[in-house]
């Protein structure tokens, strides 16, 4: 995103959604605005929580609420960034019609200084909530937990270099194991989750199609309907003009048009 210019004035303050939307009547903005600023704030509480749970837990023995919060928080930023896009797409809106928005350079900064703010906070929340942090403090979880276990099958104290090593070797492995699958089991779920967002898309169009298949199948009906009742007129055309010759018919019914044409365009200029 590019940064922002300041404006050339400045009015103290943003003004209230209410006053504002009064003065701008119907500008798609305030539709999105406030829905953004809510969701955005569920993402800052969402990515404290994971945080929180990371930070002061075991991850490894408590894996089950560490994936619950991660979960909710991925949820959380990917309604934020729909709805961003909306946001932002007003905006795009609104800079190409300033004189249908009575836009001032003032509105126009806070615009776009809220779809950069909100982008930022977004972004902080999904580089926070994969960060190396985050991934050294489950590495360690893991390898602690792994160290345990070997120890409380060895049931003995290590007493060779060699030992100790491979007691190591083990130990980050099983860590690093044991993250590679967890890391594939939310790679399995979000694929689950667009498989299930595909099927409905899917769903939707078949509806959509069958929508469109009707909405065909009465035109057709229709100007079968029409096609007869233009014969029905044109057969009785030719009875009342004691004629059969569809050139003939068809240049009355030219002519007839034309004057008619041209009967209205002499009353209306």
């Amino acid at each position: 995103m590019t940064e922002l210019s300041e404006p050339l004035t400045s009015n103290g303050g943003r003004k209230s959604w209410d006053v504002e939307k009064g003065a701008h009547g119907d500008d798609p903005y305030f539709v999105f605005r406030e829905d953004l600023l809510k969701k955005v704030d569920l993402v800052d509480e969402g990515l404290h929580r994971f945080l929180r749970i990371v930070d002061e837990t075991d991850t490894a023995v408590n894996g089950f609420e560490v994936k619950d919060a991660k979960k909710q928080l991925k949820r959380h930023i990917k309604n934020a960034e729909s709805t961003h896009r909306d946001v932002q797409a007003t905006v795009r809106a609104v800079e190409q019609s300033r004189d249908k928005f009575c836009i001032s350079d003032v509105d126009l900064y806070e615009r776009r200084t809220l779809v950069q703010e909100t982008h930022d906070r977004i972004t902080h929340a999904k580089k926070e909530m994969n960060s190396d942090n985050i991934k050294h403090k489950m590495y360690q979880d893991e390898r602690e937990m792994a160290r345990r276990r070997c120890t409380s099958t060895n049931n003995t104290e290590e007493t060779t270099h060699l030992e100790k090593e491979n007691t190591a070797f083990i130990v980050d492995s099983h860590a690093k194991t044991s993250l590679m699958l967890q890391q594939q089991d939310e790679t399995l779920e979000e694929l689950d989750d667009a498989v299930v967002r595909v099927s409905h898309m899917a769903g939707n169009i078949s509806e959509e199609l069958n929508q469109q298949n009707k909405m065909l199948k009465d035109f057709d009906d229709d100007l079968t309907d029409a096609e007869e009742k233009l014969g029905l007129v044109m057969g009785k055309l030719a009875k009342l003009l004691k004629t059969k010759s569809k050139v003939q018919l068809g240049l009355i019914v030219g002519l007839t048009v034309f004057a008619i044409v041209l009967l209205f365009l002499v009353i209306y200029t």
